[in-house]
């Protein structure tokens, strides 16, 4: 009986594990216009392209470099395609979850450039081309279907993109952080500037640290 129940065990966590994964670029690592990363590298039950995979015109290729910020668990980042978001062919990227769950992109986001997440087709609510007043490397997670096709880019410019990370189920009561890149400023985790005696944890030049 005991054997059983933990091959029971074993099997969930098994499942678990199978409904969840990161992907990170690596420097150096260069990705062609709408096609999934290498396959050793492509999340499971959440299939990823750099760009639009229906557009069939020849664009520039995805190519990442070490990150001026880093965002924890993410050291490198693609600046884009050469072509900004908003047109045809351009710095767009794209996801079709097998199953439910969430995603967590990690990006950069110029300021005063709308930022969109598009469902199939429709921007999903609380992402119809929001913006930030500062240049900020962070993430923003946002709940899938199984089988929908979601879309991530900014308006004239080139969204930076360091990777994403897929888990099955709701995102609720996750805080998305946003990390900016202005030197000496500390943020606390809901992203609101704080004072230099400050305790806790905080953000600071894109890394996490705990001030006593």
């Amino acid at each position: 009986m005991k054997k059983i129940f933990t091959l029971i065990a074993v099997c969930a966590m098994a499942l678990t594990a199978n409904a969840q994964g990161k992907y990170a670029m690596e420097e150096g690592e260069e990705v062609a216009y709408g096609t999934q990363p290498a396959k050793d590298k492509r999340v499971e039950n959440c299939k990823m392209y750099f760009g639009d995979k229906d557009y069939t015109e020849t664009t520039n290729n995805f190519a990442a470099a070490a990150a001026d910020a880093s965002i924890e668990g993410y050291t490198a980042y693609t600046k884009g395609n050469d072509v900004n978001g908003n047109k045809a062919g351009g710095t767009v990227y794209m996801f079709i979850p097998a199953i439910d769950g969430n995603i967590t992109v990690a990006v950069v986001l110029n300021a005063n450039k709308a930022f969109h997440i598009n469902e199939d087709g429709t921007d999903m609510a609380g992402y119809e081309g929001i913006t930030v007043a500062e240049k900020y490397y962070g993430t923003y997670t946002f709940d899938v279907k199984a089988g929908s096709t979601y879309k991530v880019w900014c308006d004239g410019s080139k969204l930076g993109f360091y990777g994403f990370e897929f888990k099955e189920g709701s995102s609720a009561g996750i805080n998305t952080v946003k990390f900016a890149s202005e030197n000496g400023v500390r943020y606390n985790l809901s992203g609101q500037k704080v004072a230099e005696g400050y305790k806790g944890v905080v953000i600071m030049n894109g890394r996490k640290m705990i001030q006593k």
